[in-house]
C-alpha cells in the first residue's frame, strides 16, 4: 500500500484484521520490498504519478517466475496516461487482476473529510447513490465545494431507476438554527470547546514535577472514547466520576486508570 491508502484503510480496520483474512504482510510500496515467490502480491494505491511508479519500480529487476501473480487494485479513477504507463512494463505480464474500487475516503463515524470533493464524488460510487447538490454560494466565492462537485454530477447519476438524494452544503453563518440545535454529546462539545489537531487534544500536566505536554489521540483505537462520545455529556460527567472513583480504589497502575484520568481532565477543561 501506499500513504494515502494506509490511512484510508487503517480508518476503518486494524492490520490485525487484515492479516486474519489471510494476508501475510502489510508493506509500505515506498520501501524495498521482498518478494516470496509462493505467494500472489495485492497491491491498494491511490492513481498517483508516484504510487504507479513505485508499483513499476517495485517489480522492476524481479525475475518474472518469483511473482506468481499481482492484484492491483486502485482506490480511485486511474489517469489513462498512468494506465499506459502500466500496460507498457513488465508488470503487466503478470497482473491478473486491476480493478478502480472507489475507496478514495476516510469513514471516520460515518464522515468524511479532507480533499471533499473527490472523496464525496467516490463514496457516493461506493454506495451507489446519485446525489442533486443544493447550496448557497456566494457570487465572489470560486472555491465553493458544491461548485467542483456539480461537474461530476451527471457522471453519477446514471440509471432510469434511480432517484436523486439530496446534498445540502450550507455555512453556519447562512443557517442560524443548527447552533441553537447542538447535541450535547461528548464528542460534540470537546471538539467546539476544545483545541483538537487531527483527533489529538494537548495539555500540559501538573504537580511536583515539571509540568509537562501530554498528547491524547482520540479515535477508533481508543476504547473508552469510543464507548462515551456519543453519550450526553451529564451521562458522560456521571460515568468518568464513577469510573474514577473506582479505579482510584485500586491499587494497581493500569491503561484504563490513565485513559480515565485523561478524559477526566477533558471534562473539567470543557466545564472551565
Amino acid at each position: 500500500m501506499d500513504h494515502p491508502s494506509m490511512h484510508t484503510l487503517s480508518s476503518c480496520c486494524k492490520i490485525s484484521g487484515i492479516l486474519a483474512e489471510g494476508i501475510s504482510i502489510v508493506e509500505d510500496i515506498n520501501k524495498q520490498q521482498d518478494h516470496i515467490p509462493s505467494l500472489e502480491e495485492i497491491y491498494l494505491l491511490s492513481p498517483t504519478e508516484k504510487s504507479v511508479q513505485a508499483l513499476i519500480v517495485d517489480f522492476h529487476g524481479t525475475p518474472t517466475f518469483t511473482y506468481k501473480a499481482a492484484h492491483i487494485f486502485f482506490t480511485d479513477t486511474c489517469p489513462k496516461l498512468l494506465f499506459s504507463d502500466l500496460d507498457r512494463s513488465h508488470l503487466a505480464k503478470v497482473v491478473k487482476r486491476l480493478k478502480e474500487i472507489h475507496f478514495a475516503f476516510l469513514p471516520y463515524e460515518a464522515q468524511i473529510s479532507e480533499a471533499l470533493d473527490q472523496q464525496i464524488a467516490t463514496l457516493c460510487a461506493a454506495l451507489q447513490e446519485y446525489l442533486a447538490i443544493c447550496y448557497h454560494k456566494d457570487p465572489e466565492d470560486t472555491a465553493h465545494p458544491g461548485q467542483a462537485f456539480k461537474a461530476d454530477t451527471p457522471s453519477l447519476s446514471k440509471g432510469s431507476e434511480k432517484t436523486y438524494s439530496q446534498l445540502l452544503i450550507v455555512d453556519r453563518a447562512a443557517d442560524p438554527v443548527s447552533p441553537l440545535l447542538h447535541e450535547l454529546t461528548f464528542q460534540a462539545m470537546a471538539y467546539d470547546l476544545l483545541d483538537f489537531e487531527q483527533d489529538t487534544y494537548r495539555y500540559e500536566t501538573t504537580g511536583l514535577s515539571e509540568a509537562r505536554e501530554k498528547a491524547m489521540l482520540l479515535n477508533e483505537d481508543y476504547d473508552l472514547w469510543v464507548e462515551l462520545r456519543h453519550m450526553h455529556i451529564a451521562d458522560v460527567s456521571k460515568k468518568v466520576t464513577e469510573l474514577l472513583k473506582m479505579f482510584c480504589e485500586s491499587k494497581s497502575l493500569t491503561t484504563d486508570k490513565a485513559n480515565i484520568k485523561d478524559l477526566s481532565h477533558i471534562l473539567k477543561k470543557m466545564l472551565q
